[in-house]
């Protein structure tokens, strides 16, 4: 049930009882929100300051792009009069943390939402537990590979002499003349050992067949939601403009998470002006996310114009490497290629992940991704040891 609230101290009394970071914004309209309260949970846990936020709207406290998506999401819990939860990842003076947010709207008699409540729960650890586990799903699902790959050799190299040998032992049995000494009873039990042999290849065949690693399941996921928390991370400020894709589609969501983060912090960091995310539609079961930047490539720390790359070493740092990205997209079947860029200069990485078709995507302007060069395994480990630049020649 939709709480009416009269006496709004009340509720900002009562905040502060709980031991779990909340805060209370003033509605004044469309898109328009202002703190009105932070508990004091909320001030300890996130280093913000409630004399500096109270009365303020977000775009007067935080970072532009922050705030952009801050107030999309409390106008969803505003128009849609419901309660609304969601996770995002966000910088704030204790640093970079993983929340799970939930906002419920304040309704008056009339039914209009003149405030909103919100409480936000630390998931950090959880999520570090995540993509720690995803990591090493990708390392098992590769030694699993590997596997499969040498019990399936062994398996037809070792058939391949025992069929042999029974072969040669039906020749040699075939008019053969027991003396006697048992020697028939032989030459038939090296038969039958032969034949219990190729039986048993045929079994590892069967198991090498099914080791299999157990893959993450699909989750409904917003991909503007993902990638707007990546942007506010990586151009907190708007140095650049960022196109980003709305809709939902099913997907590894923890593998999204980690691969476009790595993906977008290297278009960044290149970037002169411009980066742009497009969802490409896959009737194979996949999801294809393209990348791009109009960075030239030139050599790290300069632009276009001569200014030096100077990123801010927290919103750069980066989670997760390139290396582990690449392994990470290939050990789900997916592909990491390198793309036809749709800006004059610049640099386009197309990601597939398992996924269902993502049909109410908005795709963006452009619908020929073109002829894609796959990046190898080699390229990936230049990039690990720093922030290597994969450029077409």
């Amino acid at each position: 049930m939709i709480p009416i609230i009269e006496n709004v101290t009340t509720i900002e009394s009562v905040m502060d009882l709980f031991d779990q970071p909340m805060f209370l914004l003033d509605v004044h309209g469309e898109r328009d929100f202002a703190f009105r309260q932070l508990n004091r949970c909320h001030l300890r846990t996130t280093g913000l300051s409630d004399h500096l936020m109270h009365g303020k709207r977000p775009h007067e406290v935080l970072p532009t792009r922050l705030a952009d998506t801050v107030v999309t999401n409390y106008e969803a819990c505003r128009a849609s009069g419901a309660a609304y939860s969601y996770e995002e990842n966000i910088e704030l003076p204790a640093g970079a943390r993983w929340w799970q947010t939930s906002l419920s709207p304040v309704k008056d008699k009339s039914g209009t939402v003149i405030q909103i409540i919100g409480l936000a729960i630390d998931i950090t650890e959880r999520k570090e537990a995540n993509f720690a586990a995803s990591e090493k799903l990708s390392d098992m699902t590769r030694l699993n590979e590997d596997l499969q790959v040498f019990a399936a050799s062994t398996a037809h190299d070792m058939r391949g002499p025992f069929q042999t040998m029974v072969a040669l032992l039906d020749l040699v049995m075939d008019g053969f003349v027991d003396l006697g000494d048992e020697k028939a009873d032989q030459l038939h039990l090296c038969s039958e050992i032969a034949q219990d042999a190729i039986r048993n290849m045929g079994g590892i065949l069967d198991v090498a067949a099914r080791l299999q690693v157990n893959e993450n399941p699909l989750e409904m996921t917003d991909i503007h939601h993902v990638a707007s928390d990546i942007a506010a991370l990586l151009d907190p400020h708007q140095r650049l403009s960022i196109d980003l894709p709305r809709g939902r589609f099913e997907t590894d969501r923890v593998a999204l998470q980690m691969v476009l983060r790595n993906v977008m912090e290297n278009a960044v960091r290149y970037a002169d002006t411009k980066v742009s995310v497009e969802v490409e539609p896959d009737s194979s079961g996949q999801v294809s996310i393209i990348v791009s930047d109009d960075g030239v490539g030139r050599a790290p720390g300069v632009r276009s114009d001569g200014s030096p790359v100077l990123p801010d070493p927290k919103s750069a740092r980066s989670e997760f490497g390139l290396n582990s990205a690449l392994a990470m997209v290939l050990s789900r079947g997916g592909a990491f290629v390198q793309t036809q860029c749709p800006f004059p200069t610049g640099a386009s990485i197309k990601v597939t992940l398992p996924g269902k078709s993502p049909a109410n995507v908005e795709v963006g302007g452009r619908n020929q991704i073109g002829k894609g060069i796959m990046i190898m395994p080699a390229m990936a480990q230049v990039a690990a040891g720093g922030w290597g630049r994969y450029r077409y020649v």
